[in-house]
C-alpha cells in the first residue's frame, strides 16, 4: 500500500468518525435524576476521548502527509524515515522521557527549496484536495506560496477557535457540577488553560482580520510541555510579489497576544520602507517567559531557546525565497532575545537568502552575521549586557543606526527612543532607520553607534578588572 493510498483511507476513517460524534447527543430534554447525572458524565468522558482520538488520527495523517512530501521531493529514504518517525511520535502522547517534535516545519530534510518543487509539481486539482483536506500541513511547509498558507491556515486558525470554544463549554459544565475541592481545583485549571488559548487564537484572529494581512503560519499544542502552545507568523502585505520583506522576530516574554499592536508598528514601517515593501511578525518560537529562568532548557539566559528558534527561522526565512520566481530583498530583524534568535538563522549553515540583519537592543549575539546592523537606544540595560558576546555596536564589520533624536532637513524632527521597548516606535529615529534599511535605502539612513553610559561604564569596569 502506498502512502497515499493509506492517506485517503485513513482520512475517509477520520471523516466516519467524525460523523460518529452525533450519538453523543445531549440527553433527552427534561430527563432528571441520577441516572441522567450518570449519563451527562459518561457522556462528557466520551466527548474528551472522542476529541483525543481525532487528534491522533490528525497526527498521524500529519505524519503521513510529511512522509507523501519528502518522498515527492526525493528526500534521501534514511531521512524520510526519520521524518516519519518524528511526525508519528508527535501524533500522540510523547513517549515518558521525551518531549515532542513540532510536525512539519522543523523536521529533517524538508528543505524549502524541495517543498517548493514538490507543491510546483502538483496539479491544480491536487493542490485544492491539499487545501481542503490537509490545510495544517500545506500551512505549515516552508515553501508553498505565502497566499496558499495564509488560505490554509485561516482554516486551522477556525476549526482551533470551534474546538476550543467547545471545550470551553464541557469543561465548564463538568466544573458546574463536581463538588469534590480536588476535582474543582483541576478542572479549573484546565478551565483556565482552555480560555488562555482562546484568547491567544483571538489575538491571532484580531491580527490577521484586516485588509492586506496573511497568516503565513499558524502551530497551535493543546497542552504544550514548554511554552505558550499557539505559535504564529502574520504579514502585511504580499509577501509573494513584495520587492522588499522585512522579518521581525520578538524576544524576552511576548507571545503571540501581542500580535494586533506589533503589526500596527509593522504597518507603520513597511509605509515608511517605500511602496512594495511587505512585513511580516514572525512569533514561530517559544520565547523563554519569567517563569523559565530556572530551566536550562528554556532559560533567557541560555542560548537554547534561540538555537531551536533559529532553526525554525531559518528554514522560514528560506521558504519565502523559495516559494517566489524572482529575487526579494530580505531583512532579518531581531530585537532583544529575539536578536539572538536572528543570529542563530543567519549564521553560516542557516537561512541563505537574507540581505540584511537589523539588531535592536540586542544583548550580543556572539560572531554578528553578515551585513549586519545595530540599534541601540539610551538608557537600554539589555543592550549594555553583552550577555551572549561583546556589545554588537563594537563589533567590526557591524553599521550603528542612530536611535537619537534627530532634525531632518525637510525641518521634520525624528523622536529619540530610550529604554529597551521603543525600536519601532512610529515617528522615531530607529524606527525610520530600520524602515530604510528594510526598502533597501540604507544611503538615507542616519548612522550612530550609539555608544552611552552603559558602554562606557562597561568599559571603564573593564580596564578596572584588567579585561
Amino acid at each position: 500500500m502506498t502512502v497515499g493510498v493509506a492517506a485517503a483511507r485513513l482520512l475517509a476513517a477520520r471523516r466516519a468518525l467524525a460523523r460518529a460524534a452525533a450519538v453523543l447527543a445531549d440527553p433527552a430534554p427534561g430527563w432528571r435524576g441520577p441516572a441522567a447525572e450518570q449519563a451527562a458524565s459518561a457522556r462528557t468522558a466520551l466527548l474528551r476521548a472522542h476529541a483525543v482520538l481525532l487528534d491522533d488520527l490528525d497526527g498521524v495523517l500529519t505524519a503521513l502527509g510529511v512522509a507523501a512530501v519528502a518522498l515527492a521531493a526525493d528526500t534521501p529514504p534514511l531521512v524520510v524515515d526519520a521524518a516519519l518517525a518524528a511526525a508519528l511520535d508527535a501524533a500522540g502522547p510523547a513517549p515518558p522521557g521525551t518531549s515532542p517534535m513540532s510536525v512539519p516545519g522543523t523536521v529533517p530534510g524538508l528543505d524549502p527549496e524541495a517543498v517548493a518543487r514538490w507543491w510546483d509539481g502538483l496539479g491544480p486539482d491536487a493542490r485544492a484536495a491539499l487545501e481542503r483536506d490537509r490545510p495544517a500541513l500545506v500551512g505549515g511547509l516552508d515553501g508553498v506560496p505565502a497566499a496558499v498558507r495564509d488560505r490554509a491556515n485561516r482554516r486551522v486558525l477556525a476549526a482551533a477557535q470551534e474546538q476550543a470554544r467547545a471545550e470551553e463549554t464541557v469543561t465548564r459544565d463538568r466544573l458546574a457540577r463536581t463538588r469534590d475541592p480536588a476535582e474543582l481545583a483541576r478542572i479549573g485549571c484546565e478551565l483556565h488553560e482552555v480560555r488562555t488559548r482562546l484568547a491567544r487564537l483571538g489575538a491571532v484572529a484580531a491580527a490577521v482580520d484586516r485588509p492586506g494581512r496573511a497568516l503565513l503560519d499558524l502551530e497551535v499544542e493543546r497542552d504544550p510541555a514548554d511554552g505558550q502552545g499557539v505559535r504564529a507568523a502574520v504579514a502585511r502585505g504580499d509577501v509573494d510579489t513584495a520587492g522588499h520583506v522585512g522579518v521581525y522576530t520578538p524576544g524576552f516574554t511576548t507571545g503571540v497576544d501581542e500580535l494586533p499592536g506589533r503589526l500596527e508598528e509593522l504597518d507603520a514601517l513597511a509605509d515608511a520602507a517605500g511602496p512594495g515593501t511587505a512585513a511580516v511578525a514572525w512569533y514561530g518560537y517559544d520565547a523563554p517567559q519569567v517563569g523559565e529562568l530556572a530551566d536550562p532548557d528554556r532559560s533567557v539566559l541560555g542560548r537554547a531557546a534561540a538555537d531551536e528558534g533559529g532553526r525554525r527561522l531559518a528554514s522560514f526565512l528560506d521558504g519565502i525565497g523559495a516559494a517566489r520566481r524572482d529575487d526579494v530583498h530580505l531583512t532579518a530583524i531581531g530585537h532583544s532575545y529575539g536578536s539572538v534568535v536572528t543570529a542563530a538563522a543567519t549564521a553560516p549553515g542557516g537561512a541563505s537568502g537574507v540581505d540584511d540583519v537589523v539588531l535592536l537592543g540586542s544583548p550580543g549575539v556572539g560572531d554578528p552575521p553578515r551585513r549586519a546592523w545595530v540599534v541601540e537606544a539610551a538608557g537600554d540595560p539589555v543592550a549594555d549586557a553583552g550577555w551572549f558576546g561583546p556589545d554588537p555596536n563594537r563589533a567590526p564589520g557591524v553599521t550603528g543606526l542612530s536611535a537619537r533624536e534627530v532634525a531632518l532637513p525637510d525641518g521634520r524632527v525624528l523622536a529619540a527612543s530610550r529604554g529597551h521597548g521603543e525600536y519601532l516606535t512610529p515617528g522615531t529615529t530607529s524606527a525610520a532607520n530600520v524602515a530604510a534599511v528594510v526598502g533597501g535605502r540604507p544611503q538615507d539612513a542616519v548612522l550612530d553607534r550609539g555608544v552611552g553610559a552603559g558602554d562606557r561604564l562597561r568599559r571603564l569596569a573593564g580596564r578596572l578588572l584588567g579585561r
